[in-house]
């Protein structure tokens, strides 16, 4: 039978490829997600949009809207003292001891007097116990240290005879040479050592004292001289304080008395009897030394001219009383002096406590600034220079 004829609806079609039912289903699916995603933008988009009127709305609310003030309260702090620096072992007993520590007076028998060079006896216009004097207390009552102090001084060698009595009447003996050794407080807390050397030979003098300081340096002060008929007579004196310039003053006795300032390069006419800032010390011990019974009244009064690197000024030293310090050799008793006011609105104080039974060696110094800061040096041995 032959084959049937080929309709042209029945001609052989292109290779089979998705439907068009699946392709629908394909663009369909595109366009809804499309749909989807137009829809969050939107969405994210009203919302930035609402947060911005928000934000705008808020911040002129804000700006229309005063800031309360906060009220404050300053609540002013109370001083706290501070606090109390440890106490060192050689620290210095307070100018009046309890009783029961002190110790009791040893009886000796008076030595036999011992002979000054320098023997004249007091002036008759001697200073008097001013107004001051009335309020001045003697930390302990009594002379307990008489009887050492004379044997000390009786068994020690004198010092170079002089050849003259001091010009204003005094009797004045200056001590054997010996070296001190101290203890430096800066407002009550140790430091290191300090050092005073004092040589008496052959009718000159060498004193020196040296301090170290933390951080400063050590501070040196040189006085050197002989003796006249006014008892100790600077030739120079030399200061250097730490890594400071040395300052001299030079005091020059030939034909017209003058002082020379190292420091300025001025001149100024010498004083008779005129000391530096160290000298002085051991010229009120060569009085006191020569003449203890003078110092038997508080109040009496010594005026020294002393000569500084750039200056000269008069310094009143008053006795004030006798006071037990306690030392790492033992209680010492000692003359309080100070010095008084050199002006009206001095405020800077200076005190020394020389004792007896060492030479009338000094054993405390102490420097009150106007400030309030103390420097002080306090015995701790004595030896031979």
């Amino acid at each position: 039978m032959p084959p049937a004829p080929i309709d042209s609806q029945d001609a052989v079609l292109p290779p089979a490829g998705p439907t068009p039912s699946a392709a629908a289903r394909q663009r369909g699916l595109w366009r809804t997600r499309g749909f989807v995603w137009a829809g969050v933008m939107a969405a994210v988009l009203a919302v930035h949009g609402l947060i911005a009127l928000w934000v705008a709305s808020d911040r002129s609310s804000m700006e229309d809207t005063p800031i309360p003030e906060i009220p404050v309260t300053l609540i002013p702090l109370k001083p706290v003292a501070p606090p109390a620096p440890p106490a060192p072992p050689a620290l210095p007993a307070p100018s009046a001891p309890k009783p029961a520590v002190k110790p009791p007076p040893r009886k000796l028998a008076p030595p036999a007097p011992r002979a000054a060079p320098n023997t004249l006896a007091a002036p008759a216009t001697a200073n008097t116990p001013g107004p001051q004097a009335a309020s001045q207390t003697v930390a302990s009552e009594g002379d307990t240290s008489g009887a050492p102090a004379s044997s000390a001084q009786a068994t020690s060698p004198p010092g170079p005879p002089l050849t003259a009595a001091a010009a204003n009447g005094d009797r004045f003996d200056p001590p054997p040479s010996a070296t001190m050794a101290y203890d430096a407080y800066m407002n009550g807390v140790r430091n290191q050592t300090g050092e005073l050397q004092w040589v008496n030979a052959n009718g000159h003098y060498r004193l020196r004292v040296a301090v170290p300081i933390i951080f400063f340096g050590t501070f040196e002060f040189i006085s050197e001289g002989g003796f006249d008929v006014n008892g100790i007579a600077p030739s120079r004196y030399v200061e250097k304080r730490g890594r400071r310039a040395e300052y001299v003053s030079d005091f020059h006795r030939d034909g017209t008395p003058m002082l020379h300032f190292s420091r300025s390069g001025q001149s100024m006419p010498l004083a008779p009897g005129a000391q530096d800032r160290f000298s002085v010390m051991m010229q009120l011990a060569s009085y006191a030394r020569g003449n203890p019974e003078r110092y038997a009244q508080v109040g009496v009064t010594h005026e020294f001219t002393v000569v500084d690197t750039d200056s000269s000024e008069v310094w009143p030293v008053q006795y004030v009383g006798q006071e037990t310090l306690r030392t790492p050799q033992g209680y010492v008793e000692t003359r309080h002096f100070t010095r008084l006011p050199r002006k009206a609105g001095d405020e800077r104080r200076v005190d020394i406590w020389l004792a007896p039974s060492l030479n009338w060696m000094p054993v405390r110094v102490k420097q009150t600034e106007p400030s309030g800061n103390e420097f002080e040096l306090v015995f701790t041995q004595q030896s031979s220079p």
